[in-house]
């Protein structure tokens, strides 16, 4: 609407106009995320944004990437790494950490030379 038209009856005409729009753009915005999330990430990042990523210190990083733990690609003398394979590698290894007392439990007497006394 132009605004040489716009005076104290049209307002509700143009809320409405307004309010459908707004509709518009909210469908849209929500189309566009929806696009982002199911493409995976195949940009590299540095090494900053990794330990952002993995929640770990920059020394930590090298320390993993140095024995071969964390997934990786060296540009040069720069080390890249894809936010999505960090993520994936991150929740696969969550999974591992934790264990059980029964499994600790087990570990424990079977490093044992000798059976405890007590009844564990």
């Amino acid at each position: 609407m132009e605004q040489s038209k716009i005076s104290f009856e049209s307002l509700p005409e143009l809320v409405s106009s307004l309010a459908s729009e707004i509709e518009g753009l909210k469908t849209l915005v929500k189309e566009a995320l929806g696009k982002k999330t199911n493409e995976p990430d195949n940009r590299l990042v540095g090494i900053d944004e990794a330990c952002k990523i993995l929640r770990r210190k920059k020394s930590t990083i090298y320390h993993m990437v140095r024995d071969g733990i964390l997934p990786h690609y060296k540009v040069g003398k720069m080390l890249e790494f894809r936010p999505s394979e960090l993520i994936a590698w991150q929740e696969q290894h969550a999974s591992e950490g934790t264990k059980s007392t029964d499994e600790i439990l087990n570990e424990m007497k079977s490093g044992m030379r000798r059976q405890p006394k007590s009844g564990w």
